[in-house]
C-alpha cells in the first residue's frame, strides 16, 4: 500500500458529516481507482467509516495512536485497535501532536515501530517552526528531525514522510514548490543513505495544501502526494484535488 494523497479531517466530522463528504466526493472524483487515497477521521469514526467506504474503497486511517500496546492509559487507542477497526495507516508526530501534546522523538519512534508491528503504513510528520526557516535552518532541522526519531525506531521497516512546515499548517502560505521540491528530495536522501532497511513509500507535502495551488504541488518530481488539512473537509474539492493529482502523476 502506498498512499499519497491524504485527508487529516483533524477534530472535524459526524455520521451526517461523512456521508454528505462521500456523496460529495463520489460526484466530482473522475478517477477509476483509489488506491493511493486516505482519510484520517477522528478516531470514533474509524470503523464506522471502514464501513460506509468499502465501495469507493479509499483507505481509512487514524490520527495518531499511543506509544504503548496496552496498559493503564487512559482515553489512548492502540495501533492494533486501529487495525481492529479497520484501518490501515496512522499519522504519526504531527506538529499539534508535538505542540499541544509535548511529543518528543522517541514517543513518535515507539509508535512507528507499534504501526509498522500491527501492519499499519506509518505515516511520519516532520517540520520547522517559522524562527527556523527565518534562521535557514530548515534542512538541517528536518535532517535532525528524521535521523533521531529513525534511529530510535526498532522494528519500523516502511513508512511514508509527510513534510509539513508548522508555519505553513492552516495559514494559507507555503512555500515555493520548488522549495518543497528540493527539501523532499533531501529528505528522500536521508533516508536511503543512512536508513537503508527503511524503505521509504513517499514524500508528501503538506500545509496550506487547496484546489488553487494543488497543481503547482503536484508538478515537482519529488513531491510524491499531500497530506491534506483544512481543504479535505469538502469532499468535492479533495476530490477534485485528487483529479488533478491523478492527471499529473499518472496515477
Amino acid at each position: 500500500m502506498s498512499l499519497k494523497l491524504l485527508a487529516n479531517w483533524k477534530l472535524h466530522g459526524s455520521k451526517s458529516f461523512y456521508q454528505n463528504w462521500f456523496a460529495a466526493f463520489n460526484q466530482s472524483y473522475q478517477g477509476s481507482h483509489h488506491d493511493s487515497l486516505g482519510i484520517a477521521p477522528p478516531a470514533i469514526y474509524i470503523s464506522d467509516i471502514a464501513r460506509y467506504s468499502s465501495n469507493p474503497g479509499i483507505a481509512i486511517g487514524s490520527q495518531n495512536i499511543d506509544q504503548f500496546s496496552s496498559g493503564a492509559r487512559t482515553g489512548e487507542i492502540a495501533s492494533s485497535m486501529v487495525k481492529d477497526a479497520g484501518g490501515l495507516f496512522s499519522i504519526t508526530g504531527h506538529s499539534e501532536r508535538r505542540m499541544f501534546f509535548n511529543e518528543l522523538d522517541g514517543d513518535i519512534a515507539a509508535k512507528l515501530d507499534l504501526a509498522s508491528s500491527t501492519s499499519l503504513l506509518p505515516i511520519l510528520c516532520v517540520g520547522e517552526s517559522r524562527e527556523e526557516r527565518d534562521q535557514n535552518k530548515t534542512e538541517k532541522v528536518l535532517e535532525m528531525q528524521v535521523s533521531n526519531v529513525l534511529r530510535a525506531c526498532s522494528t519500523l521497516h516502511s513508512l511514508t514522510i509527510a513534510y509539513e512546515p508548522v508555519w505553513a499548517i492552516g495559514t494559507g502560505v507555503m512555500p515555493e514548490p520548488e522549495e518543497i521540491n528540493s527539501i523532499h528530495e533531501m529528505i528522500k536522501d536521508v533516508v536511503q543513505s543512512r536508513f537503508p532497511n527503511i524503505h521509504l513509500h513517499a514524500v508528501i507535502y503538506g500545509g496550506s495544501v487547496n484546489l488553487e495551488n494543488s497543481q503547482s504541488i503536484f508538478k515537482e518530481k519529488e513531491i510524491d502526494g499531500a497530506l491534506i488539512g483544512g481543504a479535505s473537509l469538502n469532499g468535492g474539492e479533495f476530490a477534485s484535488i485528487a483529479n488533478i493529482f491523478n492527471d499529473l502523476k499518472g496515477l
